[in-house]
């Protein structure tokens, strides 16, 4: 996989390989976490369209069709089989009326228009039983009239807006260059397998996608420990932060048994892992009757609120969390926005161990940025202890003349070190002056 970046945000140009783990090392505001961020807003946005445009249309036919039946309707309380029975008879004069009057292409089942209408009509508990014949015919072609523009509206469109949305969400409306003037066009390409979707904007808005891919795998975003202290809480989160809690607080609703196969498998691929793990984390996570989440220790007579945690171990708890819900998939990605922030140096190479794991085992893509020369050391030391080094990639990200820089360094990682050991340097200047006064 490889994304392109042109003249967005602060990166003029970038190209970025993503296959197993990239690394992309540099001074803080030389736009790294921008190309995490680009990646989830793609992912989370363009996976199963398709799904997503066909539900908002639904829910917009409904919403539409409750106003149009409250102004010929009204309000009363009537037994169910009057009615359904009065709604069958208004389904199959649209359905009717919907096939002589649109294409049969654009047309939903008779199931689907039956239950849109059907419940429009419960949830404003009205019915048409008492409505006058004419007053009957004139609703009917206001609802197929309705339903015929909605179903109609272009595809390309719909998506242009999911995406202009979504990235003005993520992006806070600040999606063109903010260095280049003179070109008010951001691009950007993903290419994955021979296949390539290209996103074009201007003025924030997706005015086109040319070759749209079928993205059928998410993309998870970890940049903040502390999200696990809002797991029982509904404060209003990112789209980031928000995706990341439905995951860590997914239950299953199909019974006892679901997933026990995609389970069995999952911890027969993560022995290792949980191996690397334990000697961190070493504890069952449960949740009371207050829907509060603890880490449960053999070491102590009660359970440690997750809030009680320190802030480097919420970040193994949450990849914990991950692994025991089973919400990483084989060819997910996931970003790490420099993840050695709240970690020790001891723990930063733990972290960097099980990153590696996870990839090799599930075949991710991982997108990891960072300024920790620890962190880059473990990665590369790690992935050649287990033999995925090949599917490392790095890249150093620099601040040239208020735009950004990223230059592929593969194979020349001294570049990195040596940019991270400047501070040191100047440490030692500092020393050698102090001790030579």
């Amino acid at each position: 996989m490889k994304l392109s970046i042109k003249n967005f945000a602060k990166i003029k140009e970038a190209d970025i390989i993503i296959d197993g783990i990239t690394v992309i090392a540099g001074e803080n505001n030389t736009g790294k976490s921008t190309v995490g961020k680009i990646l989830f807003s793609l992912f989370n946005s363009l996976s199963d369209i398709d799904e997503k445009i066909l539900e908002e249309r639904f829910k917009e036919i409904e919403k539409t069709n409750k106003a149009i039946l409250q102004n010929y309707v009204s309000s009363a309380e009537v037994p169910g089989s009057v009615v359904r029975r009065n709604v069958l008879n208004i389904v199959r004069k649209i359905n009717t009326q919907l096939r002589e009057q649109f294409d049969e292409e654009v047309l939903i089942s008779d199931e689907s228009i039956f239950f849109i209408v059907e419940n429009t009509i419960r949830n404003w508990q009205v019915t048409t039983h008492f409505l006058e014949i004419s007053d009957s015919f004139v609703m009917i072609d206001e609802i197929c009239k309705n339903i015929g523009e909605i179903l109609n509206l272009p595809e390309e469109k719909i998506i242009s807006e999911i995406i202009s949305r979504y990235f003005n969400e993520v992006f806070h409306s600040q999606i063109q260059s903010l260095a280049e003037k003179e070109s008010s066009e951001a691009v950007l390409t993903l290419e994955i397998k021979e296949k390539r979707e290209k996103l074009l904007f201007e003025n924030n808005y997706c005015k086109e996608l040319v070759d749209k891919i079928n993205i059928i795998h998410k993309a998870i975003y970890i940049d903040n420990p502390f999200i696990v202290d809002e797991l029982s809480k509904y404060n209003d989160l990112n789209p980031m932060n928000k995706l990341l809690k439905d995951l860590l607080t997914s239950e299953s609703k199909d019974g006892i048994l679901d997933g026990v196969i995609e389970t069995v498998r999952a911890k027969e691929k993560l022995a290792n892992i949980y191996e690397s793990l334990q000697n961190v984390v070493d504890g069952e996570i449960v949740i009371d009757q207050n829907d509060e989440f603890y880490l449960k220790c053999s070491g102590f007579d009660e359970p440690i609120s997750f809030q009680n945690l320190s802030t480097g171990m919420k970040s193994f708890v949450i990849l914990k969390m991950l692994l025991e819900k089973g919400c990483l998939k084989n060819k997910d990605v996931v970003i790490l926005d420099e993840p050695e922030i709240h970690l020790h140096p001891q723990w930063q190479i733990a972290y960097a161990e099980l990153i590696v794991l996870l990839q090799k085992q599930f075949e991710l893509s991982v997108v990891v940025t960072t300024h920790s020369p620890y962190f880059v050391d473990a990665i590369n030391l790690y992935s050649c202890k287990y033999g995925s080094d090949n599917r490392v990639n790095y890249y150093l990200s620099s601040n040239i003349e208020n735009t950004v820089k990223m230059e592929c360094v593969t194979g020349k990682i001294d570049l990195i070190y040596k940019k991270m050991a400047s501070p040191i340097q100047m440490l030692d200047t500092l020393r050698y002056e102090l001790n030579n006064k």
